[in-house]
């Protein structure tokens, strides 16, 4: 199969890697420089790790058209709507989308851009617990394929699984995008706690509230609970709060140590829970849903309330049923 994936940063450059084990895999990125790295063999990420010199990159994405017959799209959440208006209009084959936020000014999935720009594209998500840099290492890791078309999704599920990169299948499209956005905002709480040294005890407990916020919102937007208990939700929530390669953590680790916003996101790069939690907010106050760290993220972030005042909040508000 001739797998075309656009983006080729960190995740798209390690997709292209592991594909290429099984699949022509051909890159479009528009920095020259990504290309030629990638097309001497370097992760363009961290140049000190080598990608497989099957893949091949280009920066005409006239070229990426005409070979790919499934696509990926592995760019920034906001990016992605432009990107999809360099297809043409009536563009039909399967897409892959692999970002994990929401539209800010729209609060919708990828699968919602998509049917808007591309509706006759048959769409697919992939997400779940995956740092890609173990990726490029061939480290064992396990994601989650969803979409609208089951048939195809099974077929695409069965080519594209390989022994160290396992793929399961989930019916719930919206659960699976949702997951994957969301658990990017806990992952910042869960950096600011770990930034202000507030123990493991904390670190667990926001973990776990911060998954029933997740399933909440969720199932509020038409999503299975039970998805959010999988890869793309618990899975990818644990692995993104604790693991350092995430850049959500390390920002709200940087957030907890007293680093500006503005000055961790220059350092940081691309922060997708940053902005989700800009998204939710426009949920929260628009249908009076109750989640708190959701809500204090929020705060912290956007309204520069202190974050040990923000602790003080969740910890002192009324006692409850957990369920």
């Amino acid at each position: 199969m001739r797998i075309a994936i656009v983006g080729g940063g960190a995740w798209g450059s390690a997709l292209a890697h592991t594909f290429s084990k099984k699949h022509q895999v051909l890159v479009y990125d528009r920095n020259p420089q990504k290309v030629e790295l990638i097309n001497r063999g370097f992760y363009p990420a961290d140049t000190s790790l080598k990608i497989s010199n099957l893949v091949r990159a280009t920066d005409k994405f006239e070229d990426l058209l005409t070979f790919g017959e499934l696509f990926f799209i592995s760019v920034p959440t906001q990016a992605v709507r432009e990107v999809l208006r360099k297809f043409p209009k009536g563009f039909n084959k399967p897409i892959v989308n692999t970002s994990k936020g929401l539209e800010i000014e729209t609060f919708k999935t990828v699968s919602e851009i998509v049917k808007e720009e591309l509706p006759l594209a048959e769409y697919f998500v992939l997400s779940g617990p995956s740092f890609a840099r173990e990726v490029v290492l061939e480290k064992p890791t396990a994601v989650v394929l969803s979409g609208f078309n089951k048939k195809l999704g099974l077929e695409l599920q069965d080519k594209l699984n390989l022994p160290k990169f396992r793929i399961y299948w989930n019916d719930d499209t919206k659960g699976v995008e949702l997951g994957g956005a969301l658990k990017n905002v806990m992952a910042i709480a869960v950096g600011i706690c770990d930034g202000l040294e507030l123990g493991l005890n904390a670190r667990s407990a926001l973990i776990t509230r911060g998954l029933r916020e997740m399933a909440e919102i969720g199932v509020h937007l038409g999503a299975n609970r039970e998805t959010f208990y999988g890869l793309s939700g618990l899975g990818d929530l644990v692995l993104t709060a604790t693991g350092n390669l995430s850049r959500n953590r390390r920002f709200g680790l940087a957030i907890g140590k007293g680093e500006k916003v503005e000055k961790a996101l220059k350092e940081i790069g691309t922060v997708e829970g940053y902005y989700t939690v800009k998204a939710l907010k426009k949920l929260l106050d628009k249908e009076r849903l109750e989640l708190p760290i959701t809500e204090t993220v929020y705060r912290v972030l956007y309204e520069g309330l202190p974050p040990l005042e923000a602790v003080g909040i969740l910890t002192n508000r009324k006692v409850k049923e957990e369920f």
